[in-house]
């Protein structure tokens, strides 16, 4: 997180030490973090989900561009779409250019590549795998969701007192204390003290899926049943069919 990295870098420094491959600094100024994994001979990528922030992943310090849309679960912005935020990186740069946000299936895969992403980044897909370290009730909340039932709002990090830019809330399933505060920020913020910040702490502690946050995007709506990683990932590699059948209609 790059507004954290901002302040203080010593948890770069110790990432660094396990010798990554790739860092991603997003949410903030890069700069000072990106400098210190050149240093490390470590590749750097940025998350941007607006032109201005596409502007600065342009920039010499940074390798790797990666267009979160607003489809996207967790933090990040709400403003454009992925597939916009794509056709305008791969307009205007030769980096390689990663597409995030809302891609959960081998369809899904098949556009982004198609449309010129060297990969894909994909989270909520794999929220509800038996691998995942989430908690069972959250990934029950997962399998029980669909498109319509997310949530973009700065609600959840108001409630724990947690210092992200404005700029940047959270897509989360909506739950019984995002029906509340959602539209409503500016009372949250009047009320946020630190009884409700320990009320949120036990919540997540307890996954009490009615007032924590369950951060997902809106392809949860693909989140269907329990199932490997490795299951996911043979699915999303169907993409390659997809690619051919489309590439025959056409012809």
């Amino acid at each position: 997180m790059g507004w954290a990295l901002e302040r203080d870098l010593s948890a770069l420094e110790w990432f660094l030490g396990y010798d990554p491959a790739l860092i991603c600094i997003s949410f903030g100024d890069p700069t000072r973090g990106a400098a210190l994994a050149h240093e490390a001979g470590v590749s750097t990528a940025m998350q941007v989900g607006n032109a201005a922030e596409l502007n600065r992943a342009l920039e010499d310090d940074i390798d790797v561009v990666i267009v979160r849309g607003a489809e996207g679960g967790g933090h990040g912005r709400n403003e454009i779409g992925t597939l916009p935020l794509l056709q305008l990186a791969i307009e205007r740069t030769r980096k390689p250019v990663i597409a995030a946000g809302g891609i959960a299936t081998a369809h899904g895969v098949a556009a982004a590549l198609a449309g010129g992403a060297e990969a894909v980044w994909v989270g909520t897909r794999f929220l509800a795998c038996s691998e995942s370290s989430a908690h069972q009730r959250l990934k029950e909340r997962a399998l029980q969701a669909g498109m319509d039932d997310t949530v973009y709002t700065r609600a959840f990090d108001i409630a724990q007192q947690l210092p992200w830019d404005p700029a940047y809330g959270g897509r989360a399933l909506r739950n019984t204390f995002s029906d509340r505060w959602a539209d409503r920020i500016p009372a949250l913020e009047e009320k946020a003290d630190d009884s409700l910040r320990r009320e949120m702490v036990r919540a997540r502690t307890e996954a009490d899926v009615t007032m924590a946050p369950v951060y997902a995007g809106q392809s949860v709506e693909f989140v269907r049943h329990t199932e490997t990683a490795a299951e996911v990932i043979a699915e999303l590699a169907e993409f390659r069919e997809v690619l051919a059948h489309t590439a025959q209609r056409f012809s």
